[in-house]
């Protein structure tokens, strides 16, 4: 095999080091075959006509096996020519047999249901998503039993099996049409063509046509009993509710600064006197804004102070941003909401007390100068409730309800409430919202009855 070429590996090893790159040393006995030096290595190379008589030159072998088997492999692919056969287009073949291999190999080992929640879809929430974790330990939660399973042999009976067995425990249904979407969900990323994959690990989601069973008669009425009780927090808060809640944040404001007193009495000098500051803690901002937003937890929490637009032109601050349960849809929408009176106050008092007001979350937490935990105000706003002598079963999110509430009893415009709380349309609000009982009804019509009647006069009189 020595004799193939007369390019030995003594003579490369010294063109190697003489050479400077882009030089060729070529073979006296396989014509068009050479070495050639680059910037960093080499490559075996082979100058031949194709089949078609283009001229092509094409690197045949790695630079770092010997000089026989590269010889070798320059006389295969001159071979292969006088057989009718393209070398290159051959190689490119089997490289894209191999990749095709390799992806079905690799696909095979990610069908199943465990491994790719594991390799895949984990990273990918929790790359992506602002909650990902939660997800992720929805579905684990509920459907590990499925894990040693392969994705596209998953069935109704698989789910149905679930679903009962879930709804023995006395899971309510809410919970499982969502625990059962965040699984669907998976499922349907798997069918999906991966970055830098060709092909989707999972051709069709078996499960996507599949919906839960229907709700039962003793399911409907717990679910009208849901929605009255729902009905009623989306009620206005009457004046007692509201003072309630003013009297909860004084009181709780007085209780923080009363204990920082006591800590700095008892040796903790270095504690900064909360005695001169507006708000003793961030939840007490944090709740005036929501009570006078209407703005979800969530969004409060992701709140930026670039967030606050200010419009030199007419003096007037804009609080500017987008939902984060909209953020990753086609049709999300910004809020824009005029930023005025006490919810003004409310956010030059905090910014006043922060050091870098302008940049930034507005409200993070001090140990880790990130994002707040998303269930973070519910504790204090137990302790508000508790001061207050507001009802325990008062949700914070009945802030939102509100806030949605009394803009509709002030007559204000559907579209333009949805557009404040970031509803994509008045479908939702005019569902829930606008309520009106049968006695209000029929003082309407008695009252659209009396103006045809001045009408009727009217005309009566003037054809006198």
């Amino acid at each position: 095999m020595a004799d193939l070429t007369s390019i030995t590996q003594a003579k490369l090893s010294a063109f190697k080091k003489s050479a400077t790159p882009r030089q060729q040393l070529g073979c006296d006995k396989i014509s068009g075959f050479f070495y050639l030096k680059l910037s960093h290595g080499g490559a075996w190379r082979l100058r031949y006509t194709d089949l078609l008589g283009k001229r092509r030159t094409a690197t045949i072998a790695d630079a770092n096996i010997k000089p026989s088997q590269a010889a070798a492999e320059a006389i295969s692919w001159k071979a292969k020519l006088r057989e009718g056969i393209d070398p290159l287009s051959h190689k490119e073949g089997l490289a894209q047999s191999q990749r095709e291999e390799e992806q079905l190999k690799a696909a095979k080992t990610y069908l199943k249901v465990g491994v790719f929640f594991e390799a895949i879809y984990t990273p990918h929430k929790l790359d992506n998503y602002r909650y990902g974790a939660g997800t992720l330990k929805v579905i684990k939660h509920n459907f590990d039993h499925l894990f040693n399973r392969e994705m596209d042999k998953l069935n109704s009976a698989d789910i149905l099996q679930w679903y009962n067995k879930r709804r023995a425990k006395g899971i309510k249904r809410s919970t499982l049409v969502r625990d059962f979407g965040a699984f669907k969900a998976m499922l349907n990323y798997a069918a999906q063509p991966l970055k830098g994959v060709s092909e989707p690990i999972l051709k069709v989601n078996p499960i996507k046509s599949i919906t839960l069973p229907a709700l039962t008669i003793k399911e409907q009425d717990e679910l009208e009993a849901h929605n009255e009780k729902l009905s009623h927090q989306r009620d206005i808060f009457s004046n007692e509710v509201k003072q309630q809640i003013n009297t909860g944040l004084a009181l709780y404001t007085e209780k923080l600064k009363r204990q920082r007193r006591s800590s700095i009495a008892h040796g903790k000098s270095h504690l900064i006197n909360l005695d001169n500051l507006t708000y003793p803690h961030w939840f007490i901002p944090f709740c005036h804004i929501a009570r006078l937003t209407g703005m979800r937890p969530s969004d409060i929490y992701a709140l930026k102070w670039e967030n606050l637009l200010f419009n030199q032109f007419n003096d007037q601050t804009t609080l500017s941003f987008t939902p984060n349960k909209t953020k990753k849809a086609e049709n999300s929408r910004k809020i824009k909401f005029p930023v005025t009176g006490e919810l003004k106050h409310v956010f030059v008092s905090w910014a006043a007390q922060q050091e870098q007001a302008k940049h930034g979350l507005i409200f993070k937490s001090e140990r880790t100068n990130k994002t707040l935990e998303r269930k973070a105000h519910l504790r204090h706003w137990k302790q508000v409730k508790a001061l207050g002598g507001v009802l325990e079963g008062l949700d914070f999110y009945s802030f939102r309800h509100n806030f949605i509430s009394e803009l509709v009893a002030r007559g204000v415009p559907v579209l333009t409430i949805a557009g404040l709380v970031g509803h994509k349309d008045g479908s939702m609000i005019a569902a829930n919202y606008l309520r009106h009982d049968e006695q209000d009804t029929a003082s309407y019509l008695v009252i659209l009855g009396q103006s045809w009647n001045d009408i009727n006069k009217e005309s009566k009189i003037g054809a006198q």
